[in-house]
Parts: C-alpha cells; sequence; structure tokens
C-alpha cells in the first residue's frame, strides 16, 4: 500500500504526463511594465507560453543582439525577439484571431496613439512611484529583487539594493526625479487615471467591447505598478475603480465577454477626454523634443524640467507619424481636433519615417528606452537621421 505522501507524489508527478506543446518562453518580470503588456496579449490569444524569470544575465540572449530591454521571447523555433509592439504585430500575422488592431482607420490610429503614450509617457511615473515612494518600492520593488535572484544568485537584500540603485539613476535621463514625483502624479498621472476611469465605467475596453494594442499596454501598467504598489493601488482605489475592473478582466480573460469595436463615427465622448489628456503633457514634449532633440516640461507652478528624447523614442515618434499619414482621412481629423490635439500630428506629418516590417520575429536595434546615464544609448547614423527628419527594468 503507498503511503499519504507517496500518494501526493504520485498525483503531483504522474507518470504519463504528456510533454507541453510546442511554446513561447517569455523571459521577464511579472512586476515589469513591459513583460505584463505582452503576457496580457498572449493569455487573451491563448497563445502558449512559459514565463521565466529574468534580469538579464542569460548569455545566450545577449548573444543574440538583445539591446537591454525587457521582456525577451524565444520562440518555438529557437529564435529570440524582442520589443513587445513588434512582437504583437508578428505574432498577430501567426494567430489572427481573435484580432487586436481595428480594421477602421480612425480607431486603428486612436488605438496606436494610446499606445505610444502608455508606453512611452505613463511608464515614466509607473517607474518613478515604484522607487521614490517607500511604500511602494517595499512591496514592487523587493518583489522584482526577489524575482531578480533567480538567476543572479546573491542575497535578496544585495539585489534589492543593486536594482534600486539601477533603476532610479534611469529615472532623471527621462524627467522623473524625488523632487518631482509628487507633480508628475498630481499633474500628470492622477488625472490620466480619472479620464480612463471615466471611460472604462461605460465601455469594457478602450474601443469598445473587446480589446486592442492599447489595451494590453494599459493592462501592462496596471497589473505590474498601478494595480500592485500599494500607493498607487490606493489612487487607483479612489480616482478610478473601473481601471481595477478592466485590469481583472484581463488578467482572467478567460470569462470576459466581448463584442464589437465602437462605431468609428460615434467615438465616444469619454475617448476625446482621454486624447485631450494627451494633449496636455505628452504630445506638447515629444513633437518638440523628437524635432529638436530635447524640450521642456513644464508644471502649472512653474516647476519645469528639460527631457532629451532617445534614439528610440525618436524612432517611436517617426513610426506614429507614418501611421498618421497612412491612415489620415477627414474623418480621422475631425477626431483629433475634436480632442485639440490634430497640429501634433499634421503640422509634424513631414516628420514621418517608415513603416517596420514585422514578418520575421522582430529585433530592433532600438529598443531600450531608458538606461542610467553610464550607459547612454548612441544614435546610430538611421536614427539620427529619423530625429533631424522627423537591461532596463522597472
Amino acid at each position: 500500500m503507498l503511503s499519504c505522501r507517496t500518494a501526493r507524489l504520485t498525483l503531483a508527478m504522474p507518470s504519463d504526463r504528456k510533454p507541453r506543446a510546442a511554446s513561447y518562453r517569455v523571459y521577464g518580470m511579472t512586476q515589469s511594465y513591459f513583460t505584463r503588456k505582452l503576457t496580457g496579449y498572449l493569455d487573451y490569444k491563448g497563445i502558449p507560453y512559459l514565463l521565466r524569470r529574468f534580469a538579464g544575465a542569460n548569455r545566450s540572449v545577449r548573444e543574440a543582439g538583445w539591446p537591454g530591454a525587457m521582456p525577451v521571447v524565444k520562440t518555438p523555433d529557437g529564435e529570440f525577439m524582442w520589443d513587445t509592439t513588434a512582437m504583437i504585430h508578428h505574432l498577430e500575422s501567426r494567430f489572427p484571431e481573435p484580432r487586436v488592431f481595428p480594421a477602421d482607420p480612425v480607431l486603428r490610429f486612436i488605438d496606436y496613439v494610446l499606445e505610444d503614450a502608455l508606453d512611452e509617457w505613463f511608464y515614466r511615473p509607473a517607474v518613478g512611484s515604484r522607487w521614490f515612494y517607500e511604500e511602494n518600492h517595499r512591496v514592487g520593488g523587493w518583489e522584482l529583487a526577489r524575482d531578480a535572484t533567480h538567476e543572479l544568485e546573491v542575497p535578496c537584500d544585495q539585489a534589492y539594493a543593486v536594482v534600486k540603485a539601477h533603476v532610479t539613476a534611469t529615472c532623471e535621463p527621462f524627467g522623473v526625479t524625488a523632487a518631482n514625483i509628487d507633480l508628475w502624479i498630481g499633474e500628470i498621472l492622477r488625472p490620466w487615471f480619472r479620464a480612463m476611469g471615466a471611460h472604462l465605467a461605460a465601455h469594457p475596453f478602450l474601443l469598445g467591447g473587446r480589446p486592442s494594442l492599447a489595451d494590453f499596454a494599459f493592462f501592462g501598467g496596471n497589473a505590474a505598478h498601478f494595480i500592485n504598489d500599494p500607493l498607487c493601488r490606493r489612487w487607483v482605489d479612489a480616482d478610478a475603480p473601473a481601471i481595477v475592473t478592466h485590469t481583472h478582466r484581463l488578467m482572467e480573460p478567460e470569462d470576459a465577454q466581448v463584442a464589437d469595436w465602437m462605431a468609428p463615427a460615434e467615438v465616444a465622448e469619454t475617448m476625446i477626454a482621454i486624447l485631450a489628456e494627451l494633449g496636455r503633457f505628452y504630445l506638447p514634449w515629444v513633437s518638440r523634443a523628437a524635432a529638436d532633440g530635447k524640450a521642456q516640461l513644464a508644471f502649472a507652478g512653474g516647476d519645469r524640467i528639460e527631457i532629451a528624447i532617445t534614439p528610440f523614442l525618436a524612432e517611436a515618434r517617426a513610426t506614429l507619424l507614418a501611421r498618421y499619414v497612412e491612415d489620415r482621412s477627414d474623418a480621422l481629423d475631425a477626431v483629433l481636433a475634436r480632442a485639440g490635439i490634430l497640429s501634433f500630428f499634421a503640422d509634424y506629418a513631414d516628420h514621418a519615417g517608415t513603416l517596420p516590417n514585422y514578418s520575421a520575429p522582430p529585433r530592433p536595434a532600438l529598443n531600450r528606452p531608458f538606461g542610467p546615464p553610464w550607459e547612454r544609448e548612441p544614435w546610430p547614423a538611421d536614427a539620427r537621421k529619423v530625429r533631424n527628419t522627423g537591461s532596463v527594468t522597472d
């Protein structure tokens, strides 16, 4: 007769266990903004994957040319790829249903505008709020360091100190400091929460009845930071509880009811308010910075900070302008004009870059939004041309 202990082991590890189906291997962290963006998408699509904790020390990843931003994905064929936006485009060609890109050009461009802001702008207060508020870094920061020890093999206190020193050093280059984090939260982040919350109180997803690319970008920041870290969670609970519901909906997508996109001719006023919110700080800054290399961010009380653009963001801005040129119509311009943001695209259309090709697993050379000052990303010749015309953890 089997003992109880033997029986439990037999149940836990059956001898006839079937091998896993071919799956993608995601190297990242559950507390990482962009890791959660990608895994949220994979969960929704039902694409099989394994998550492997990763702090940047994987030799084979580095030898493949990885520039330094997580996550990195290994395909079932053994190829590495990176950059969440590019990977989602690539995976859509292989797993087209349920689709996450609206066919209508008006909705599609709105989707790209939102995703761009979520990736390139709201990432900043996500990282700043984690590391400049002790209550947050004692939870989210510790969790990040704890998982890093899976690969680094050092005591967790040491990993925590190293991760904190590294990440806080990346914050000042993108404009967030211990001295101005309260301004970022009060004038940029929490108004954004309120606008998004008002919209999501009436719509299950950002563009209506089904998730789009921007939903996964929004989910990534929320799941990793804003719904996870205690102080941020209290802000969301107070300002926009519908954001919590949206996050939970995408955490368990098999239970979500999906319907159609909103009608392009009936873009909700709550969505117009979201787009208008981007016209207060982000779009004025990025439009000037992409053209001039840097621009000032001015807060209501008179505080100012000059922020330089990176090669990565310069390329992202040029790509977004290329999407505007491709999708431009009277209907799209009317929506952007309603939100007061048309000039940030129409006036810069001649700065548009080229649209990427996503047919192969993407491995872009530029995939490091911000590093610490001692790891500044150089401007390659092609990126410098884009600018003139137009491992990072969390």
